[in-house]
């Protein structure tokens, strides 16, 4: 099945357009639609971060002042999904079936993130998050980490420059787990009509990287021929020689499984995922 309907997360930053590109170009193709969502937080949500001791206008100014910043950041997400929007032609339009084009339509709620954010991703094809940024880091990990554990769909992180035509060179970093599984099995309407298709297997004490030729002869079975990249992580990272093998390929995205020792502490203190989100050259379509 094509991406029909793709979830474009937005901040209020700079990395909005980028999500938004990324987000037009899957859906480019199928005359899709783009839904735009700036979640506003309650600034009651950081009462218990504010501390003991403020007096009440002390409190009242913090209110005051996180309540601007909801505002012109959501102005800001907001001229993004215009110019993204009438960068494409896209029409503005919330049901289906739409017109005969790629159309787009804005949301602007109030909510807990996890909730809002995951419903949202559960009646979409996929949820295009901007790339990391260190003045949003937290926060937007937070949103990814719930979609990727309890959404349902993939979730994509867009690169910093995305391509206009994403995923013409899809990498695959596979090791043979389940959630690599769940990513390949989501990715299929990218995969399906890529131009190349690479799959890349790292050898480490916990990995074989003999492992991907069953992945190569499934993909077979659906018309999609590929090559197999039997890598080895001396004196770099495993993430470090996926991201080179991508660049020597040329691949606009990679597929790969989402992991996490614990919920959010594996994406925040380390690990494969964690080093992939690091970096923002590489379109990235995760699942758990």
């Amino acid at each position: 099945m094509a991406y029909r309907k793709i979830l474009s997360v937005l901040t209020g930053a700079d990395s909005d357009a980028a999500a938004l590109a990324t987000a037009f170009s899957l859906v480019a193709s199928t005359k899709g639609n783009v839904s735009a969502l700036f979640l506003r937080h309650d600034p009651r949500d950081a009462m218990p971060m504010i501390g003991e001791g403020m007096t009440g206008s002390m409190i009242q100014d913090v209110m005051k002042s996180l309540e601007e910043e909801n505002a012109a950041r959501g102005d800001q997400a907001y001229q993004h999904f215009k110019t993204a929007s009438n960068a494409v032609g896209a029409s503005e339009c919330a049901r289906a079936p739409g017109p005969d084009k790629v159309s787009a339509c804005w949301q602007e709620v109030d909510g807990v993130t996890e909730d809002v954010l995951t419903g949202a991703t559960r009646v979409s094809d996929a949820a295009v998050f901007p790339p990391l940024s260190k003045e949003l880091r937290t926060a937007v990990l937070a949103g990814m980490e719930a979609v990727l554990l309890e959404g349902g769909r993939p979730v994509i992180v867009s690169a910093a420059n995305p391509p206009s035509t994403l995923g013409r060179k899809v990498a695959i970093a596979w090791n043979g787990r389940v959630q690599a599984s769940r990513a390949v099995a989501l990715a299929m309407p990218v995969l399906q009509t890529a131009d190349e298709v690479h799959i890349l297997t790292v050898g480490t004490p916990k990995t074989d990287a003999e492992g991907g030729h069953q992945l190569q002869e499934y993909l077979a079975w659906h018309g999609i021929p590929s090559a197999h990249h039997r890598l080895t992580a001396k004196g770099t990272t495993v993430a470090g020689c996926i991201l080179a093998q991508c660049r020597d390929v040329g691949a606009d995205m990679l597929v790969m499984g989402g992991y996490g020792h614990s919920r959010l502490r594996e994406l925040i203190l380390g690990g494969v995922t964690k080093d992939l989100l690091d970096q923002n050259e590489l379109t990235l379509l995760m699942a758990h």
